[in-house]
């Protein structure tokens, strides 16, 4: 029963850091939450958990409510020795009040920060704010914003609208290289790429030329020798298209 106790508290106490992170880490960008190892999770959970709960507290407190650091503590390393649970249970309704409001705020928040490091390219600009999967940054051209592996200012990841790959593969005993506009992929547990999908593929082999008559072609990641990828800004005006490309 202690142990019920206490983990139904450690929980409680976490979980709005562990929400904020996952609303953080969203959408194409998720796999830099998946991807951590459990220990690195644990510890920037109970930092993030401590940061929030520190600020959640002092702004409760200005409000007029008092926090009964005695009986939390007890809760948390020392359970047998509360005698009288009175004060949880006569408060319980705001106790279950400060979380919700604690992790819709931490949530809201987490969310408005997301969008503006994205909007302002942040992490493209900083690597203390850059996600982990490089893999997004690559295939979607967003890495042209990044200093390190870019120093062409006419082109950026704003005007990236088509990716086109050539892939050089493995096919039986012989190779072969596909061509195509790169539409999605997929990644694995660790990060690594599963398989990428092209769309009007055409394939070139043994120096011939040929269309795949197919709307997407799925290439697994293992047959994959090398890629290459370029990409393509087609702007309209009136009567005629240019088309600028970075590689």
């Amino acid at each position: 029963m202690n142990i019920a106790i206490v983990s139904l508290a450690i929980f409680l106490i976490v979980s709005p850091a562990i929400i904020a992170r996952r609303t953080y880490f969203t959408k194409e960008l998720s796999k830099s939450f998946t991807n951590k190892n459990t220990l690195q999770e644990i510890f920037s959970g109970i930092f993030l958990a401590g940061v929030l709960h520190a600020i959640w507290i002092t702004f409760v407190e200005l409000i007029g409510y008092k926090i009964d650091f005695d009986i939390l503590f007890k809760l948390l390393f020392d359970p047998r020795s509360i005698t009288d649970y009175s004060n949880i249970t006569d408060n319980i309704y705001k106790i279950i009040l400060y979380f919700i409001s604690l992790t819709t705020v931490s949530a809201l928040i987490s969310y408005l920060f997301r969008n503006l490091v994205r909007v302002k390219k942040w992490d493209r600009k900083t690597n203390f704010l850059r996600y982990d999967n490089n893999w997004y940054y690559l295939f979607s051209g967003e890495v042209l914003d990044i200093k390190k592996y870019s120093d062409d200012d006419e082109i950026s990841s704003d005007d990236v609208n088509h990716r086109l790959v050539d892939v050089l593969a493995k096919s039986n005993d012989s190779e072969v290289i596909y061509r195509g506009n790169l539409i999605d992929y997929q990644l694995d547990k660790n990060n690594s790429v599963e398989y990428i999908v092209l769309s009007y593929p055409m394939k070139k082999q043994n120096g011939e030329n040929k269309i795949i008559t197919s709307n997407y072609f799925v290439i697994p990641y293992s047959e994959i020798l090398n890629i290459n990828i370029k990409y393509l800004s087609t702007t309209q005006t009136e009567g005629d298209s240019d088309t600028d490309t970075a590689e």
